[in-house]
């Protein structure tokens, strides 16, 4: 066996492959920061480390052309110089002498399997954490755009910024003045629950356990209650408190193959598809609490409703409900309303009709009371007095129906129930299909996401050793052409190669899986059917 001759080439190989990744990765490592930075996220301090961290993700670009650079200098070397012809004279044969090629091509593939599948992942993380840590940065940044910051369940939006050195009593590592104030802060359904609005405002970065927190005091603004539907002015107001940085969304880039794998066998603990699983199990949960008033009412004539904040609870009488609609009993000329303190009627209201609608908080175990009262009393004092009655009585809770307790059921579970209610049909069946339908559009799109990316780093594994051997083949093939003629012609397909990669995985997640599969794997198939034609022609002459 050749093994001095394998042992050169490999080593040149080696050192040629190490040199041109190592130059490569440097420059395209650069280029990746260079969108934080003219997006001012990053700040100067941040630059080196986030360059430090992008050449390990870099990689799995840089070595599949750095592979097929050194393959195509160092084997048209050997070429040239006719050593590939006197191994062929010395009776070795043609896939003896790619040997040490097919080797470091072998190597090159687990190398690419381990960085893509651990490594990069939690790379990128790094990175996004970078980025995010340095909040100051971020926040001055968005608000210099006009833009909107979100962080966890809250929404900020300023007019203007100031940073300023943060008291030493506050435990803050920087402190942000803002003015023309807008903060959101939503539910854990996604929705508005509170908003407030502010001439000024001040934002404390803390930073603890490696994650960035943020809490924002606000002052002599105005709030507003979506669950209550007031509006009330709020000399200082302190949304609760957001983490950002190592509680950034968590993407399907800095997540390990290991980990995309458990996610696809645990769709229900992602925090896309939860956010669905609380929307369904709200609605089956405010389905079967109409359902509840409407036994209630057809058995006992009445039902009671519950306000938790105000203790006061309020009895329809002489009513009949069908699904979120009340009218007056058979025999009945109206529906009454009575409001209780304790046990001692304070208000009463005569309604021609009803109507129970979804919390104003999003919880599926409580409803609305909305009515036009005909007539309004308040007989708290003893002789009735005409009064005023709230068109619309929020969050109650049905004393008569406990709660359903959905929150821990699986999608499986809701899903099966969803599409019992949608295909009974009635008043709720079209808001249980367009439920069921956007849970199994989020499941469907969570699996896709991770099974592209898993198939994603299999095929850009497979192209490093694929481009090495083409390089090698062609440079053994095309030995009186240019090296960098060579290298072209194996760079062209490279190219393409990543570019069907990225439309497969993008066809993958949109729906189209099996379509997409073939379209990222056309561009392997194409550097194998090249090798194959050019090693049959060198072996040929």
């Amino acid at each position: 066996m050749p093994w001095i001759l394998w042992r050169h080439l490999l080593t040149e190989l080696l050192k040629v492959l190490l040199l041109t990744a190592s130059v490569i990765v440097v420059v395209v490592a650069f280029g990746a920061a260079i969108k934080p930075l003219a997006d001012n996220s990053l700040g100067p301090g941040s630059v080196l480390k986030y360059v430090s961290l992008a050449m390990v993700p870099m990689l799995q670009f840089a070595l599949p052309f750095a592979a097929g650079f050194a393959a195509t200098i160092v084997v048209h070397r050997f070429a040239v110089d006719n050593e590939f012809v006197a191994m062929a004279a010395s009776g070795i044969r043609h896939r003896t002498v790619m040997g040490p090629v097919i080797i470091l091509g072998v190597l090159l593939f687990a190398v690419m399997l381990w960085l893509v599948n651990t490594v990069v992942p939690e790379f990128w993380g790094r990175m996004r954490d970078t980025i995010a840590q340095d909040a100051a940065a971020v926040f001055v940044a968005a608000v210099e755009r006009g833009e909107a910051l979100d962080a966890g369940e809250l929404t900020i939006y300023a007019d203007a910024v100031s940073v300023e050195p943060a008291p030493p009593d506050s435990g803050a590592t920087q402190r942000l003045r803002l003015s023309g104030v807008a903060a959101i802060q939503r539910d854990r359904a996604g929705r508005s629950a509170t908003e407030f609005m502010s001439e000024g405002a001040i934002v404390d970065v803390h930073r603890r356990d490696g994650a960035t927190v943020m809490k924002l005091s606000m002052s002599n603004g105005t709030g507003f209650r979506a669950a209550e539907g007031t509006v009330a002015f709020v000399p200082q107001a302190a949304p609760d408190a957001v983490e950002i940085g190592r509680a950034a969304e968590r993407d399907s880039r800095s997540t390990t193959t290991a980990e995309l794998q458990r996610i696809r066998q645990q769709l229900d603990g992602e925090t896309a598809v939860q956010q669905e699983l609380v929307v369904a199990a709200s609605i089956l949960d405010r389905v079967d609490l109409l359902q509840c008033i409407e036994r209630t009412l057809a058995s006992a004539g009445a039902v009671t409703l519950r306000d938790d904040v105000t203790g006061r609870r309020y009895r329809i009488e002489h009513a009949a409900a069908l699904g979120a609609a009340i009218a007056p009993a058979p025999g009945a000329t109206w529906i009454d309303l009575v409001e209780l303190d304790g046990e001692r009627p304070v208000r009463r209201a005569e309604a021609a009709s009803a109507r129970l609608a979804a919390a104003s908080s999003g919880e599926g175990q409580r409803v609305d009371l909305a009515c036009e009262a005909l007539r309004a009393f308040d007989v708290g004092s003893g002789d009735p007095i005409p009064t005023r009655w709230p068109v619309r009585l929020r969050d109650l809770r049905v004393i008569e129906c406990p709660s359903a307790q959905r929150a821990a059921a699986g999608s499986d579970q809701l899903l099966s129930q969803l599409d019992a209610l949608a295909s009974a049909g009635g008043p709720n069946a079209a808001e249980a299909a367009g439920a069921a339908g956007a849970l199994r559009t989020r499941l469907g799109w969570v699996d896709r996401d991770a099974a592209s990316n898993v198939l994603q780093r299999l095929a850009l594994a497979a192209s490093a050793p694929l481009v090495l051997l083409l390089g090698a083949a062609l440079a053994a093939w095309k030995r009186d052409s240019l090296p960098l003629t060579i290298y072209l012609l194996a760079f062209l397909p490279a190219i393409l190669n990543i570019v069907t990669i990225a439309g497969g995985q993008q066809m993958m997640r949109s729906g189209a899986v099996t379509a997409g599969s073939l379209v990222m794997w056309s561009g392997n198939a194409l550097l194998v059917t090249c090798f194959t034609l050019a090693y049959t022609r060198w072996a040929r002459h």
